[in-house]
């Protein structure tokens, strides 16, 4: 599983596009395919455990899913629980 580093402030997250929804204590990011195309990749990063939930639509590219965690990744802002 992957999770955000414990020395990293959650909020680094916005510079990549995730947006923090307050009522689910969780920053999230939604990755569309292709303009006006309902598939779609999700991320959500929970708050108190740090850990990141990727789902997406089975139709979208396995490439497409990859992308956000690999731009996270080379931020040095993953480790591998």
């Amino acid at each position: 599983m992957l999770k955000i580093r414990e020395d990293v402030d959650l909020k680094e997250l916005e510079k990549f596009g995730f947006e923090y929804d307050e009522d689910i204590k969780q920053y999230f990011y939604y990755a569309f395919t292709e303009p006006n195309d309902i598939s779609e990749v999700r991320y959500y990063v929970e708050v108190n455990t740090r850990k990141i939930s990727i789902g997406f639509d089975p139709y979208v590219n396995p490439y497409k899913i990859l992308d956000k965690a690999y731009d996270l990744i080379k931020a040095d802002l993953i480790v591998k629980e």
